[in-house]
């Protein structure tokens, strides 16, 4: 070995461009604290929705899912299979029972999702954030639990209906004795897509205080089902030339509801019977007035 010269260590150099600080060579190199200090953080993150998770599906059993097989003990409970085909298929038309992935559209806007407003309605939630958090994390839970169709069949049984003056009504059983007087498995085309349309956003939640439109609604719906081909052109004219059974809201003001929901409503005119009469001092007053 030369003079003035290092000595070796491991065949390198103790000095230049070879030469490694001790935590150069441990994994992670000199970033290791901040790599572990992440892992741990990351571990806590999934920890946390891990236990919000199961915190959540314990609320959905305890709740929905507790309440669904209470229900299906009741007598006016209503299996799906016992609705005539039309009658599933117009709920179908203006609800989503898919996966939130996945929604249907209506008009290229997405259709209510069947397991959010289950979730919201049986669960009191609002528009907070927590609500919301619990609203997007027990929806997938409940697709998780039943098919498109126990989800449907949920759905028709425990949806809000709208409501009487002395109590709300849940259910298309409920609904259609306190609308037409008739169990649910005797509704007709025109009387199934008038409930179903009670659910079209904007919904009807107080039919008899929100004059609606059950008319228009009914037959946007029964277009949808047309359309979709679920029920042929002579059935969808028959249907919408069946005088209307319900008539929410009468009593209060003229059934009003533009086909395109969004868009401004429509000036409706009276018919000549029901328009006022001007005063007859003021007819007088008027040039040519008697």
């Amino acid at each position: 070995m030369k003079p003035g010269k290092g000595k070796t260590l491991g065949g390198a150099p103790r000095s230049g461009k070879w030469t490694k600080h001790a935590e150069d060579t441990r994994v992670g190199g000199r970033h290791r604290g901040s790599l572990i200090a992440l892992a741990v953080l990351g571990v806590l993150v999934l920890g946390g929705i891990g236990a919000y998770l199961a915190w959540s599906n314990a609320q959905l059993q305890a709740g929905l899912l507790k309440q669904q097989k209470e229900m299906r003990r009741r007598p006016d409970y209503v299996r799906l299979a016992e609705l005539p085909p039309y009658a599933r298929d117009a709920f179908a038309a203006v609800v989503d029972t898919t996966s939130a992935a996945r929604r249907s559209l209506r008009r290229g806007m997405p259709l209510p999702s069947a397991s959010r407003d289950l979730v919201r309605q049986v669960h009191l939630l609002e528009d907070g954030l927590g609500d919301q958090a619990r609203e997007m994390a027990m929806a997938p839970l409940l697709e998780a639990h039943t098919s498109s169709a126990g989800l449907l069949e949920l759905y028709v049984n425990r949806v809000a209906m709208g409501r009487t003056p002395s109590w709300a009504i849940y259910g298309v059983q409920q609904a259609a004795q306190e609308y037409f007087g008739k169990d649910a498995r005797r509704l007709t085309l025109s009387e199934a897509a008038t409930l179903a349309g009670i659910l079209l956003p904007p919904r009807l939640a107080d039919p008899e205080a929100q004059p609606g439109a059950a008319g228009p609604r009914r037959n946007e719906v029964l277009r949808m089902l047309r359309d979709a081909g679920r029920i042929d052109e002579a059935a969808y004219r028959a249907a919408v030339a069946e005088p209307l059974a319900f008539q929410p809201g009468e009593d209060y003001a003229p059934m009003t509801r533009p086909a395109d929901w969004r868009a401004e409503p429509q000036v409706i005119r009276l018919p000549e019977a029901l328009r006022p009469k001007p005063d007859s001092a003021a007819a007088r007053s008027r040039p040519g007035g008697a």
